[in-house]
């Protein structure tokens, strides 16, 4: 490679470093709806000069390492925006259900059915009274609860409460317990399962 190809390499490797940060943008901008359309063209683009690099051997030190860092960079990201393409088509991007139901609040719609976190038996295994504030706490935050959640300790004497009131009335049953958001509340329910 003569002076001019080697000056050309470098010109188009700074183009690509350009074109990834500028499709890293229009991916976020597609993924938060401001884009109607993923940036296909771009991203062709982009594939066809990282494509026509790996297939050439370059022969400075700097102009490998530099197209191998952004070679990687594409790759990640690229499995990256594939993966949210895939929740998106089905249905589980967390950014868009997040905003369907912000919408849902503004409209007056409330999910009245129970939250699907669930926790184990408290009295089963230790950790449990752990997981069950954690989940009761991010139900207080999805649903926009505003009032504080117990501490972890009331918590526990709470469960030790009504675990205790429950067998006494159901010998024999085990109780459990999970958090259910009712209108813009997050609540505790437990429950008795006979054996």
């Amino acid at each position: 490679m003569g002076r001019g190809q080697q000056d050309e390499v470098d010109e188009e490797l700074d183009e690509l470093d350009q074109s990834l940060k500028r499709l890293r943008v229009e991916y976020d901008q597609y993924f938060l709806g401001i884009l109607k359309r993923p940036p296909e063209v771009l991203q062709g683009r982009v594939q066809k000069v990282v494509t026509k690099y790996s297939n050439q051997t370059l022969r400075k030190t700097h102009q490998k390492f530099r197209f191998n860092q952004l070679n990687s960079k594409f790759q990640i990201h690229r499995q990256q925006w594939g993966r949210t393409l895939r929740q998106i088509e089905n249905g589980t991007y967390k950014g868009h259900l997040f905003r369907a139901r912000l919408h849902e609040r503004e409209r007056g719609i409330s999910d009245a059915t129970p939250s699907p976190i669930r926790a184990p038996e408290p009295s089963a295994r230790p950790g449990a009274i752990d997981k069950l504030f954690d989940a009761l706490v991010a139900a207080k935050r999805r649903a926009g609860d505003k009032a504080p959640a117990p501490d972890r300790d009331k918590l526990s004497e709470i469960v030790k409460k009504q675990t205790a009131a429950l067998k006494q009335k159901h010998p024999g049953a085990k109780v459990k317990f999970r958090v259910a958001i009712e209108g813009n509340k997050a609540k505790l329910v437990a429950s008795v399962v006979k054996a």
